[in-house]
């Protein structure tokens, strides 16, 4: 069997695509290879059986992990590289994300070129390549949950939202029209903003009902997101 492919949508970087045809595949032929090892006629055949147990237990590894670290960079890819906000605030796992992005993408380019899925798992150190990519993808995605919670207790709102939604409010701090996206997730009843024309300048707000209520006083939305207390 081969692999078959998809392309990461940011970045256009070859993706291993899920296949349950293939994973089903893979379990039958180790449990076929299993039932061959328990014969009594096994002894002409032991090394061919035995390599081939080998083999596709070495590719049910390697594809677990590869198909964890793919995911994880997947989510972790438009954070550490595509949000200027999350590389100033972690410089140094932005460095170390650098290194994965760059270890990752070498993998799928010489994946594409293997679709054999025994060939292209068995390649000599890529378990351990993976695994060492797992281990700091896991690092990266540690010091990002700590930065998380460092808002979260700044502003406990933020609790009511998840990470992905959190994240996109931090990264889209100097784009008020889209963090109004999320109010609803953060206020009672409050879906949306009345901005002044083009300007990063709220005069109002809007509940789900479209009731409309303007502000005493304009409110500045221009940088990033900050936390006011309002004064009774």
């Amino acid at each position: 069997m081969e692999f078959e492919h998809d392309e990461h949508m940011r970045t256009g970087t070859c993706l291993l695509k899920s296949s349950e045809e293939l994973v089903e595949t893979l379990e039958d032929n180790q449990v076929q290879l299993q039932n061959l090892m328990t014969s009594k006629y096994i002894a002409h055949f032991l090394e061919e059986v035995s390599g081939w147990q080998k083999k596709l237990s070495t590719t049910d590894v390697v594809m677990t992990i590869w198909f964890e670290v793919q995911r994880t960079w997947s989510y972790l890819e438009s954070i550490f590289i595509g949000s200027e906000d999350i590389r100033r605030q972690l410089p140094i796992d932005s460095q170390r994300f650098d290194g994965i992005d760059s270890d990752f993408k070498t993998i799928m380019g010489e994946a594409k070129n293997v679709p054999n899925v025994v060939q292209a798992t068995n390649k000599p150190g890529l378990f351990d390549e993976l695994e060492s990519m797992q281990e700091r993808l896991t690092l990266c995605e540690k010091s990002l949950a700590e930065y998380l919670e460092t808002k979260r207790l700044a502003f406990p709102r933020f609790y009511f939202v998840s990470s992905t939604d959190l994240l996109d409010i931090l990264s889209n701090g100097n784009n008020p029209r889209i963090i109004a996206t999320h109010l609803a997730k953060l206020f009672d009843n409050t879906t949306d903003l009345e901005f002044k024309g083009e300007e990063k300048v709220a005069v109002g707000m809007y509940s789900s009902e479209r009731e409309y209520v303007e502000f005493d006083v304009e409110c500045d939305c221009n940088g990033q997101v900050k936390y006011t207390k309002l004064k009774k």
